[in-house]
This record gives structure tokens, sequence and C-alpha cells, in this order.
């Protein structure tokens, strides 16, 4: 299924390049150029050399850029690489920074370093570009010179940061394009035998694949990034697989780097996603409203028959991404003697989470009281006047709560018994966990307005429904989530 719809607006490939125009101006592209019966001019996109032509009459033609492409490395596509840069020039003006005033580093440039050239070109700004690589360090040099952007671009042969960052120097954003795959992933293969590539190949293994893949080349970035604080100003990476950009958000959760942000870039029929996260105080930066495009999706619950109702919140400092509210769950459910028990999901779900609870008695019932009543016995004990004072209050209280614990736990007794009679669940119901947008656009950038919806979806219970909503509403008051943001769906 074709993407291209939630391209970046202001990539200019949104409307196909005119491929008649381009035979008609370029020799080159004139001898890979087909026509077929009806006059319309295409290119075989399974040919290698069909496609370095394309992208190097692409540069020629719309930024002015000459540049040769050895056979042996990546093609770049133009479209996708614009996306990224499109996103960075976002990120920059969300943070009151000036493109061409700008300095930004770019990790693994490659022998194109397309990402320096184009921004060097189209935006005047300054560019360190990294390449471990002799052979693409030297064929880089070349297209920066060819281009006589010397002054702007600056070549690098060290790996990611480390060597690269000078300790007097601020550098406004870095960007990455890491290997997707694993040196012993046959990942290709895999892809050939469901569907056959749409392009032919390019590239090769160094520049295809890394040891431990992209996750383990972005957690180095990530690791190094956390020395080198906030010397670069926005971090940001491409993602290739949906499931690794879950992996790496959750990484970053855990080194307590809560300003981030995520986008995703759509090009014909082939979906990226883009990273960013920043060591800055959110009043400086944040990334947490930056611009970003995101596909809208439907919920898959909302196409359950099963009864459901849900409890819809807007994300916050307390539960600022759906880890915090499923390990909101997990404890709850502990403290409440409740079963829970994971539910797989598809791995690219990375924005939603599945599980099943269950319970065998009321247990979220009377938990406030208890609270209370324990917080009044220490405060009662806190104003006592005298020790002998102290300890009759403490006495009468605590004479009063085992009244009280034991007249409950008779009941809680009786309870059980019915419910071993009867030998079935209280309440069985499932807990779906999503993220979703407040904003349906399709098509344009926006600020990410996202809220989270914790549906439940009722299963079975000889308590039935009611069991349900009364759960419902001691979650409400434990979330402390204001009635007036409260979405409670009809029942289907």
């Amino acid at each position: 299924m074709s993407v291209k719809q939630y391209m970046h607006p202001r990539n200019k490939y949104k409307r196909p390049p005119d491929y008649k125009q381009l035979a008609v101006l370029y020799p080159e592209f004139r001898e890979i150029a087909i026509m077929d019966l009806t006059g319309r001019v295409r290119i075989d996109f399974k040919e290698r050399k069909s496609l370095h032509v394309l992208t190097e009459t692409l540069l020629k033609h719309d930024f002015d850029l000459n540049v040769n492409i050895p056979a042996d490395k990546l093609n770049p596509a133009i479209p996708l690489r614009l996306n990224y840069i499109l996103w960075m020039e976002d990120l920059m003006t969300h943070s009151k920074l000036e493109m061409e005033k700008v300095t930004g580093i770019d990790i693994g440039t490659g022998a194109v370093c397309i990402y320096a050239l184009l921004l060097a070109k189209i935006y005047k700004c300054q560019v360190i570009g990294t390449e471990v690589d002799k052979g693409s360090v030297e064929h880089a040099q070349k297209c920066i010179k060819k281009n006589k952007l010397q002054d702007l671009i600056e070549m690098n042969s060290n790996r990611i940061f480390k060597d690269v960052v000078q300790d007097n120097r601020v550098y406004d954003f870095s960007m990455c394009n890491p290997p997707f795959f694993e040196n012993e992933d046959d990942s290709f293969k895999k892809v050939e035998k469901v569907l056959p590539p749409r392009n032919a190949p390019t590239g090769n293994d160094s520049e295809l694949k890394t040891e431990g893949g992209e996750v383990c080349f972005v957690t180095k970035m990530i690791e190094e990034s956390v020395k080198v604080g906030d010397r670069i100003k926005i971090y940001s990476t491409m993602i290739g697989k949906k499931a690794d950009l879950a992996v790496l958000r959750r990484l970053l959760r855990s080194k307590n780097i809560k300003n981030m942000t995520w986008t995703e870039f759509c090009q014909g029929h082939t979906t990226r996603w883009g990273l960013a996260w920043s060591f800055l105080p959110q009043n400086v930066v944040n990334l947490t409203t930056a611009p970003v495009i995101r596909k809208h999706r439907k919920s898959i619950v909302g196409l359950l028959k099963d009864y459901k109702t849900s409890i819809t919140f807007p994300v916050n400092d307390k539960f600022s991404c759906i880890d915090d509210i499923i390990s909101f769950l997990k404890v709850t459910a502990k403290e409440l003697n409740i079963e829970l028990q994971d539910i797989p999901i598809p791995e690219n779900s990375f924005d939603s989470w599945v599980c099943r609870i269950t319970a065998r008695k009321r247990s979220w019932e009377h938990m406030r009281r208890k609270r209370r009543s324990a917080q009044q016995f220490a405060l009662k004990r806190a104003k006592g006047e005298s020790g002998e004072c102290i300890e009759a209050n403490t006495c009468a209280e605590e004479t009063s709560i085992k009244t009280g614990n034991s007249m409950k736990s008779s009941d809680e007794e009786s309870s059980d018994k019915e419910l071993s009679e009867k030998n079935d669940p209280l309440l069985v119901c499932k807990f779906w966990v999503e993220v979703e947008s407040r904003n349906d656009s399709q098509d344009i950038i926006t600020q990410p307005n996202e809220i989270f919806r914790i549906w439940m979806v009722f299963e079975n219970g000889y308590d039935g429904l009611d069991a349900l909503h009364s759960l419902r509403q001691y979650l409400i008051n434990k979330l402390e989530v204001r009635e007036k943001i409260l979405d409670n769906p009809s029942k289907t």
C-alpha cells in the first residue's frame, strides 16, 4: 500500500518527477528511460544502474549537485533523505534556531555524503560528516570539492560522537542513518521469499549490516550521547523497523531521558521512523511538543463486539509513556491481589499493550476507607500531648480498627466461601492500553497531541458488568483522572 500521502508536506517529491522532461534534458537519464506504447516514460527500478542514474539526475536537476555514485555503494533514495532533513528543519525551527546558522553532525555519512550535501546546499549550514570506511571518506571528499562546499562540510574519520565532539564547542543537531540489519541477519532472503523487491538492492555489507543490527548501533549512540550531554542540542536517528523504535524508546526512558519525540518518514511504499532526544531542559527545547507526522490509526479494540468501556486521559508528567501505564496497572494488580497475564500482540504494535486480569473478589472496594483510617490514626498519634495520651489514643484506635477488621474479615470469609462454592472468578476482562492522537490529520505535520486510552473489555465473571464498572471507578480515582476528560463509550 502506498504511503506517499503521508509524505512531509514540503517534500517536493510528493509530486512524482517528470521523467519525460528529465529524458529530454539529461542524456544519461535518456539512456535508461523506457517509453511505453502510450508515450509514458518510466525506468526499470529493478536495475541498479537505473537507480543510480535517477538519483544522480534528480540531485543535479533539483539541487544543482554534481554527484557520482560508486557502483558498489548504497544508492540514497532522495525522497526519504529529504523527509529526514525537512523534519530536522522543523525541529530547529521549533527550537528557535535558524538553519543557516546551525551546525550538525552526520553519523556514518557514506560515500555520497548525501545529508551533508543537501543540508549545505539547501540551507548553507555547517555539517560534520563522520565515516570509518576510508574509501567512502575519499569519495565523499571528492563530492564536497566537486560541488565547492569545502567551507561548509568537514569530514571526520571517527565513529559516532567519540573524538568528534569538541569540549569547547556546541552543536545544534546530529543525524544518523544506521545499518538496519545484523551481520548474520537473513532479512533480505525472508523479504524476497514473501514478496519480490520493488527496487534493485544497492550497497555493500558494511553499509547495510552491523553487529547486533540497528538496535545495537543506536544503543551505542544513546550511551555516548549521555556522556556528551547538551553539547549537542538535539540527537536524532532514523529507524528501519517499527519494533526497534519501541525498544529504543524504552531504552531512552530507562536512562531518564523523557525529552524526546518520534515521527514517521513515509514515501512510496516504504515507511521509516525518526527518533530524537535532548538533554536540554524542556523550557529551552521541548521535543515532546515538536512537529511530527504520524499516520492516523483506527483502534483495533473498536472492532470487538464484546462489551467495553474505557478511561481516557492526556499524556502528562506522571504518565508520559505507555510503559508508565503498564507499570501502574501491574503494581495496582499486585496490591489488589488480582491475577494479571500479558497477552502477546504483533511486535510492531509498539503503541499498545494487552493483558487479561482475573479477580476472585472485590479487593478494590473500601481501599480508600482503609487508607483514610490509617491517615487519621497517624494524625491522632501525632497530636497526642503526652506519652500517656498517645498510648491511650493508640489503644482506643487499635481497638476500633480491630473491631472493624474483625467484622470485615467475617464478611470476606463469607464472600470467599461463596466464591469457592461457585468455583468461578468474580471478573475476567482484558485491559487494552493504547496511545491515540487527538489530531486526525493525515497528511500535514502537527504537534504530537496524544492521549492514553485504557480499554476494559468484559469477558466473563459471576459479578458481571457491575464489577467491571466498580473496578473502573477505582482506577479513575487512583489515576486522579478529571471527570471532564473521561471517555466512556456505550455498549456495542
